[in-house]
This record gives structure tokens, C-alpha cells and sequence, in this order.
């Protein structure tokens, strides 16, 4: 298996991660070793002892092959002796030494500086580690999320330890949807000033969040729409007046540069003002989830999961292209949705609660409907 630059494989009570060396990387960094061990002998016969040139060049080459050669990235995780192994540079080639898995008590998931934005030239990074009292031991990293995950999981799995996902809960890997059911006991009480709803009958549980409303992200990406839609044709039309006259104002390309900017600005503040009055309506049962997002500035937008494709619901750090912070993640077979962004921690750890519980109530097990009459908060 692939995660990276590293192949990764299970042989026993063995777990191996290692860089990925090309036959003819390989190749050229041992030749390089082995021609600059047999200098000496060569350099003798062929009377190029004393070139200091040539000394200068072959300790470079030296050096060079034995980076390549001890600092190659290997880790082993051995279940039967309990311990981790890592070589990732020189250093720690020369004095690497075993830890116990025992000071580590769960297996991290995590995007590698969170303050960039994916792009053309900085791709989001996804890194696996182990983590403990004393810190984190990275164990590999991968561009590609999907690869990044079959890795923690898979360590996550031999080790016995929890995953947790872009800073959700730890929790085991074969249970990431287990909850207890709901039952007639109460639902627990929401957080206090919560304006989250929420009923519970036939159709099974339905939670509705609030929208996100004009939050000062959003109030300064709206300031700023309006300044290109009103701004930009103002300043455009005096720097146009003044280098071509009053009567120039009126001619076809300042109409239609002004235009430009009026219609990307009304389209920006459209855009922001959609985001900030969304809403979302979820309903939860043993069947799966439909999740309904709806607005003043927005149809009705319908998704539906069955239970079948539904792989986990967690609280995780997110980010959008508007904001980033925490929010609900459902973690589906064909990809993610994200809901509830504007949320406290607390809201959104009630919500995720009772949503796995709610997958996981049948329908022999679910209370009353009359007992679950709407609830506002």
C-alpha cells in the first residue's frame, strides 16, 4: 500500500513504513558510496593523489550518497514487542532508538499547517501520526487524503488504539457509528441559549440548525462586495472624467467596465448572503439521513444517505470558502458534508451525539411518537 512517497505494509506482528527509492535512485546512490570508498586505491595508481580538486569533489559525493542512503524515511511498529522504531534523517539514523507504544494512546489524522489555502502551488498536506502525553510521532504524510486515512486506519487497527480524524474524537475504528439507541428516556438537555429545534416521530429524529447569520466574516466579505459594485464604477468614472472629459463618461467603455464591476459585486454579496441565512434541516433514523439545506437566497437542496453508504459523524476541524472552524462532518462513501459551522463545541457534540444515536435506533426500538413533540430551544 501507498501513502505518499511511502509504501506501507503488515508482515506479522511487524507494521512497515518506508520511502519509496526508485531502482535507479537506488542504483546511483550505492554506486556513488562505492566509488568514493575505492578512491583512495584509485587515486593512487592513477597518480591523482595530491589534486586537492578532486579530494573536495569525492567527499561531497560522499556525503551526498550517505544522506540518501541513512536518512531514507522508515518506521516499524512491532505489536509483539511493543514498541516504534523511526528513522527520518541522519540523526536519527545514527542514534535511532525504540519507544514504547505504551506512551502513545491514540492514532491522529491531521492537515499540516491549517493556515493555507490549497492551490495551484500549496497543497494541502495530510499527516499521520501517533499521539500521547508527550507529543505527537509522525509516522507519515500524504497529499492525497484518502491514502493518508487507509494508513491511520490500518495502524489504528494493529495497534488497538482510536483514530481521530482533523481533530475529532478518538474513537476505535470498527465503531465509529456506535451509539446507544435512542429509548423513551429524555434526549439529553441542549446547551443553554441554543436555538437548535428538534422533534422526534414516525419519520425518526429531525434536528434543525440555525443559520449562520451575519457573522463579522461574513458582514466584511458583504462591505466588501459593495465596495466593488459602488466603489469601482465611482472611482473608475472620475479617473476616466478627468483624463477624457465630462462628456467621454457617457461613452460604451466605461459603461460596460462599470457594469462589470456592479454585476461581480452584486454577484459576490449574492454569494455571501446565501452562506450567512442558510439553513439546515436533518432528519436521522435507522434508515439513514436526508439532509435539506434552504434559504431566503437559496432553493431547497435535498441530500440523501442511506445508512449503508453513512461511515462516520464527527466534530471536526473544517473550513469552507468562506470561513473555516469546527463543525459536523458526515463522512460518506462518495465523500463529506459539512453542516453546522456557526455551532458552539458544545451544540455541535449534542448534535453528533444524538444523530449517531439516532442511526442507531431500529425501528422496534424508537419511543412514541407522540412522547417526541417539537422542542425549542
Amino acid at each position: 500500500m501507498r501513502c505518499g512517497t511511502h509504501d506501507w505494509s503488515i508482515s506479522g506482528p511487524l507494521l512497515n513504513i518506508q520511502h519509496k527509492v526508485g531502482p535507479i535512485d537506488g542504483w546511483l546512490a550505492r554506486g556513488a558510496a562505492l566509488v568514493v570508498v575505492a578512491f583512495p586505491a584509485v587515486a593512487y595508481v592513477t597518480g591523482l593523489f595530491g589534486d586537492v580538486r578532486i579530494w573536495l569533489l569525492m567527499m561531497a559525493m560522499g556525503a551526498v550518497s550517505l544522506h540518501h542512503l541513512t536518512s531514507r524515511w522508515k518506521v516499524v511498529l512491532d505489536q509483539q514487542a511493543r514498541t516504534v522504531w523511526r528513522r527520518a534523517g541522519v540523526r536519527e539514523a545514527l542514534g535511532a532508538k525504540p519507544q514504547p507504544l505504551e506512551s502513545f494512546t491514540s492514532v491522529a489524522l491531521y492537515m499540516r499547517d491549517k493556515g493555507s489555502t490549497e492551490g495551484l502551488f500549496i497543497a494541502k498536506v495530510y499527516v499521520v501520526a501517533l499521539l500521547g502525553p508527550s507529543g505527537a510521532l509522525v509516522l507519515s504524510h500524504s497529499d492525497d487524503r484518502d491514502e493518508a486515512l487507509s494508513l491511520a486506519q490500518a495502524v489504528a487497527r494493529f495497534l488497538g488504539l482510536g483514530l481521530s480524524v482533523e481533530g475529532g474524537q478518538s474513537r476505535s475504528v470498527t465503531a465509529r457509528l456506535e451509539e446507544a439507541p435512542l429509548t423513551d428516556e429524555r434526549l439529553p438537555d441542549l446547551p443553554a441559549g441554543s436555538s437548535i429545534q428538534f422533534k422526534q416521530d414516525a419519520r425518526g429524529l429531525t434536528l434543525e440548525l440555525p443559520a449562520c447569520g451575519w457573522r463579522p466574516e461574513y458582514a466584511a466579505q458583504a462591505a466588501f462586495a459593495v465596495v466593488i459594485a459602488v466603489g469601482g464604477p465611482l472611482f473608475l468614472l472620475k479617473q476616466w472624467r478627468q483624463m477624457f472629459g465630462m462628456q467621454s463618461a457617457a461613452s460604451p467603455v466605461p459603461i460596460i467596465v462599470s457594469t462589470f464591476f456592479v454585476a461581480c459585486g452584486a454577484a459576490f454579496w449574492w454569494w455571501v448572503a446565501r452562506e450567512a441565512t442558510s439553513r439546515w434541516s436533518i432528519n436521522a433514523s435507522s434508515r439513514g439521513i436526508e439532509l435539506t439545506r434552504y434559504g431566503p437566497w437559496r432553493g431547497r437542496k435535498v441530500t440523501r444517505l442511506p445508512a449503508s453508504r453513512i461511515q462516520d459523524i464527527d466534530v471536526r476541524d473544517a473550513r469552507t470558502k468562506v470561513s473555516r472552524g469546527r463543525g459536523i462532518v458526515i463522512e460518506h462513501d462518495k465523500g463529506r458534508e459539512l453542516l453546522g459551522m456557526d455551532l458552539s463545541q458544545e451544540e455541535l457534540e449534542w448534535a453528533g451525539i444524538v444523530l449517531r444515536r439516532a442511526l442507531a435506533t431500529r425501528p422496534g426500538q424508537a419511543p412514541h411518537p407522540q412522547e417526541r413533540a417539537a422542542v425549542s430551544h
